[in-house]
């Protein structure tokens, strides 16, 4: 990821351009994909190890996506659970 005039151009794993979009707009982004592709709920920090982030970034940005009405989150005991809204 590099920084360019009004944005971050932002790469994938294969060091592909995903384009032009903010830092927390590609992990939100990468949140959803992660989502999409499960099966079932997933925590915070499994989400967190997939994508390569912090734990505390991935909660973050989840409850923005809640917000946003994209995904659903729900506590189970001491974790956050998240899933995709169909």
């Amino acid at each position: 990821m590099f920084a360019l005039r009004g944005g971050y151009k932002c790469l994938n794993k294969n060091k592909r351009s995903v384009g032009i979009m903010g830092r927390g707009e590609a992990i939100e982004k990468r949140i959803l994909e992660v989502l999409k592709k499960a099966e079932n709920p997933m925590s915070t920090r499994e989400i967190g190890l997939k994508i390569g982030r912090a734990w505390h970034s991935i909660q973050n940005h989840c409850l923005r996506l809640q917000i946003k009405g994209k995904v659903h989150g729900f506590r189970v005991g001491n974790m956050n659970l998240w899933v995709i809204k169909r």
